[in-house]
């Protein structure tokens, strides 16, 4: 099928490499033509693990182009998908502006009767606005509007628009079905599970699910802080909680709390929406208050451990929100950092991805080429991100080079006796806290 796709951010040029990998002819296009221009060298804007590797062997393979001229990319389009960003307005509801303008674009430069496809996270009702859009626009071409939410996890954004674990589909004519069983056939054919229902189902699924994740990880965050009241370990407790199947294991890891260009706007878009209609629903806002407190927490525990920041050298492991992006939208690490700072901290970061990106958002940050840089001299070294390479890190030459073997883990990556043994006193979340032994450090008699 021809498809176009307006917008080439994170789930627009992922939707464009993954339906050209599947077949289809794919164009895309984006306001930014710097990024456009980016995208024709086969290049991408954003680190998204096996996307470039994908998006350059569909160009070369034909399937897919990218352009500023809407002219092009909209000739004989039979399906067009709206992949824009909904940022938060100052209130915290969605500004919708550019998937508006988006379907004026689509409608004006439409050259058949075409399928419109919100891939964007919008509020329920939305899909009524842009047919009307659409409509109003054009009165020679029928448009039929579709609600299919994109389910997509930075860092694995490729593996699971390829393998989804289910395609939603929302629509309200059996034309727009078929159309979009069309689409997404080389997944069903595969065994990729597909969910139709009505519009309005579709849109407000996306926001349920994003708060509901939300929500896991801001609950095991509180039941951290409880765990480290009683001397009792989150970890174990997740373990046990996760063994039940009715709650499952997934997002049930203590931390410095959630970041992202999805959970913290979408979850204040959804309570705006549901205030909108009339209905009140604290709990989200108890979500990101909770979330908010994981960082507090942490700045609580280096606070203690340090007495005063004023001067004290503070190093930073991981920038980016998670691990295999070098997005830093929202990153608890970014927000960590800029208390640290404002309370006379000198912060320094490394992460393998991030770091120019962070510094982008936090002039102040100083940056380190790697883990042992960042740590050398520093009073304590603060675990942000949960990147692999740091889970081999070597803690003796980490010890060594810092003023104080003080570190405290937001992710709980590192093994709370490897840390003893190693000299550390060692704050990690929702644990036991460890101060070595200093037996251990003692030499073997005879040895």
């Amino acid at each position: 099928m021809r498809i176009a796709v307006i917008g080439t951010g994170h789930v627009g040029l992922v939707t464009c490499a993954t339906l050209a990998n599947y077949g289809h002819e794919v164009r895309g296009t984006d306001a930014d033509t710097a990024k456009i221009n980016l995208l024709e060298q086969g290049r991408t804007p954003f680190r998204e693990p096996g996307l470039e590797e994908l998006v350059e062997r569909e160009l070369s393979e034909g399937r897919l182009s990218f352009s500023t001229d809407l002219d092009s990319v909209m000739a004989d389009a039979e399906v067009a998908f709206i992949c824009v960003g909904t940022p938060p307005k100052a209130d915290g509801e969605a500004n919708l502006l550019a998937v508006e303008s988006s379907g004026r674009d689509v409608a004006r430069h439409a050259t058949r009767d075409i399928v419109v496809v919100e891939k964007s996270t919008v509020p329920v009702g939305t899909a009524g606005w842009l047919q009307r859009t659409l409509s109003r626009e054009r009165r020679d071409l029928r448009f039929q509007v579709v609600s299919n939410p994109e389910f997509l996890r930075e860092g694995k954004a490729v593996q699971d628009a390829l393998e989804p674990d289910r395609i939603l589909i929302g629509a309200d004519s059996p034309e727009a079905f078929e159309t979009m069983r069309g689409v997404y056939r080389p997944w069903t054919d595969k065994g990729s599970l597909l969910i139709e229902t009505d519009i309005a189902t579709a849109e407000l699924a996306k926001h349920a699910c994003n708060a509901f994740l939300a929500l896991k990880i801001s609950y095991i965050n509180a039941i951290a802080q409880v765990a480290e009241q009683s001397n009792a370990d989150v970890v174990a407790i997740a373990d046990v909680m996760g063994a039940d199947p009715r709650i499952g294991r997934a997002f049930l890891n203590a931390g410095l709390g959630y970041g992202g260009s999805c959970f913290p706007k979408d979850l204040v878009a959804f309570d705006r929406l549901a205030a909108k209609l009339g209905v009140e629903l604290p709990l989200l806002r108890e979500i990101a208050h909770i979330n908010e407190q994981a960082v507090e927490a942490t700045v609580h525990k280096v606070r203690e451990a340090l007495w005063n920041l004023d001067d004290k050298r503070i190093a930073l492991l991981g920038l980016a929100f998670k691990p295999e992006t070098d997005d830093v939208r929202f990153s608890p690490a970014i927000a960590l950092a800029r208390v640290l700072l404002s309370n006379g901290a000198v912060v320094v970061g490394y992460d393998p991805w991030a770091g120019e990106n962070a510094k982008a958002e936090l002039p102040g940050l100083e940056l380190a080429s790697d883990p042992y840089a960042a740590a050398t001299s520093a009073h304590c070294l603060i675990l942000c991100t949960e990147w692999d390479e740091f889970r081999t890190i070597d803690l003796d030459r980490l010890r060594d080079v810092m003023a104080y073997p003080l570190v405290v883990d937001g992710r709980n990556l590192f093994d709370p006796t490897d840390m003893r043994r190693a000299g550390f006193t060692y704050y990690p979340t929702g644990r036991p806290a460890v101060v070595p032994d200093p037996a251990d450090s003692m030499p073997v008699p005879g040895a």
